[in-house]
Formats: C-alpha cells, structure tokens, sequence
C-alpha cells in the first residue's frame, strides 16, 4: 500500500515538475525561475487582496497564452503517441514494434513531403493516407499462403519503410531550399504554432 502511493505520488509530482520547468525555457530567455517565482507571487497577492482585473503583463502573456497551451498539447500528444505504441504493441505481441516497423512513419512522411512539394494535396490527409498505404503494403507483401505470420510481417514492415524513406530522400533532393526545411520540420515534429 505504501509503495503504491509512493508511485501514485511520484506520477503526480513528477509531471507538474515537468510543467513548471517547461514554462521557463523555450526560445524567450524573459521568463526565467526567478521571474516565475515573482509573478506566482504578485499573483498569489493578487488573488487574495481581490484586484484581479488589472492590465495583463507581459510574463502573464507569455505564460498563460505562449508557453502552457504548447506544454498542455506536448502532454496530449506524448499520450496519444504512448497509446498508439501500446496497440500496435499489443496487435502484435511484440514489445518492440513501433511505427517505423511498420512502415507508417515513414509513408506518412513521404505522404508529407509529396504535398509540400506539390501543394495541390492537403498535408494531412496525405501524410494519412500514405501511412495507411503503407500499412496494407506491409501486410500484402508478408501475406504467405493466406497467412500472415507476425515475423514475415515485421520484415516487410522494415521493407516497406526502407523503400519509403529511400523516396523520402529522393523527394528532399529534388525540392527547393524552403520546402526541403518544411519537411525537415515536418519530420522532427514541432509545437511552435500553438497559442491559446
């Protein structure tokens, strides 16, 4: 029981420590330990004398429409991303599948980068429907005797994402300076877009 609610307490605290110094880096060095220490305290002071509607400062801006709707999404997504992980890893028995064994990292990036580099496609539902492709090609090509074992499916996977990530590069070459950092971009993943 004790240890229980030591784990309970430790997955607790560790999270909001993560958040309280998430809200301090970032590309703005003005937000700094100290600077959150003085502002949770004018605002603490703020609170309990009742002059809630003064003018907004700058701190305030920064951390409440900049710096936790980026940290409240990373925690969304970072869930969402350990639960996709946790069904393909239980589709396939397998601890170590993820989705470059598969293939759909790697479609959903050529699908990607196609639409930046012809823009008549919608980024998302290219990157989508590219890593859908790539599923059912992993599982057409590992189909043997209308079987699918989980190893030849592992294998194709791998396969598949070689192929993918050979036309990946080929897309890179070819494009010009600004789309090839776009899928660079795309590739590495980035939050900087989102304010509240």
């Amino acid at each position: 029981m004790q240890s229980k609610l030591k784990s309970y307490g430790l997955l607790l605290i560790l999270p909001l420590t993560v958040v309280i110094l998430s809200m301090t880096m970032g590309a703005t060095n003005f937000v700094g330990i100290s600077e959150l220490i003085r502002y949770s305290s004018s605002a603490m002071s703020k609170l309990i004398s009742g002059t809630t509607n003064l003018p907004q400062s700058s701190i305030e801006t920064i951390l409440w429409q900049v710096c936790l709707p980026r940290i409240v999404l990373t925690f969304i997504v970072g869930a969402a991303l350990a639960s996709s992980g946790n069904v393909l890893q239980a589709i396939f028995r397998n601890p170590i599948v993820d989705p470059f064994t598969l293939g759909i990292s790697s479609g959903s990036a050529v699908g990607a980068a196609l639409a930046m580099v012809v823009p008549v496609l919608s980024i998302n539902i290219s990157a989508f429907v590219f890593g859908i492709c790539a599923v059912l090609l992993t599982y057409l090509i590992s189909k043997t005797n209308l079987k699918s074992s989980l190893i030849n499916m592992v294998l194709s996977g791998m396969i598949i994402s070689g192929v993918f990530t050979a036309v990946l590069t080929l897309l890179q070459y070819i494009s010009d300076p600004y789309k090839l950092q776009m899928i660079a971009q795309w590739t590495m993943g980035n939050l900087h877009c989102r304010t509240s």
